[in-house]
């Protein structure tokens, strides 16, 4: 880089050396000299803190689209994973969804026949009770049955009874007898 600056101003100089000591050749010298000190030390100034500056640059920008390839990668394999669990979760719902439906259609069947096996049992006590009862209505209407016949008998006895006709009974019932 030297080289090549000190090898320009040589050249620059050289030239308006052997042409003359105008005044308006001079001041163009100085601009050249000007401009090629100012494009040294921006080069200069660029290939000591630029290029390093651009390479940390361009390496955090790798850094970052490698990381963002990684973290890309590991959500699409999150999602993967998400998605087999809520198929996963899908299925294990349906089998219990199916697993209920069985248990409650079991249950309501035995709760059914439970119902109906009550039923019968309070049908047949009823049976029981009402035998008992009609037995008991059978039995109070046979003494009320006889006490009114008794009642009547005694009615019809006192009213065609006579003190004759008693002797009369007791001389058969006697000979009845012997």
């Amino acid at each position: 880089m030297r080289k090549a600056l000190l090898l320009s101003l040589i050249a620059v100089s050289s030239a308006f050396a052997g042409g003359g000591a105008e005044h308006g050749g001079m001041m163009l010298v100085w601009k050249t000299i000007n401009t090629i000190i100012l494009l040294g030390a921006l080069f200069y100034i660029v290939k000591r803190w630029g290029v390093q500056f651009f390479e940390n640059r361009r390496n955090a920008i790798v850094s970052m689209v490698e990381e963002a390839k990684k973290a890309k990668e590991d959500s699409e394999k999150a999602l993967k994973d998400a998605e087999a669990k809520l198929e996963e979760a899908k299925m294990k719902f349906t089998e219990s969804l199916k697993i209920a439906e069985e248990t409650a259609k079991k249950e309501r069947e035995v709760a059914i026949k439970e119902a109906n096996e009550i039923a019968e049992r309070i049908k047949a006590q009823a049976k029981d009770a009402i035998q008992v009862e009609i037995k008991r209505g059978e039995n109070e209407l046979r003494k009320y049955a006889v006490k009114k016949a008794l009642e009547i008998s005694e009615k019809i006895i006192k009213e065609k009874v006579n003190p004759e006709v008693e002797k009369e009974i007791i001389k058969k019932t006697l000979k009845a007898l012997s």
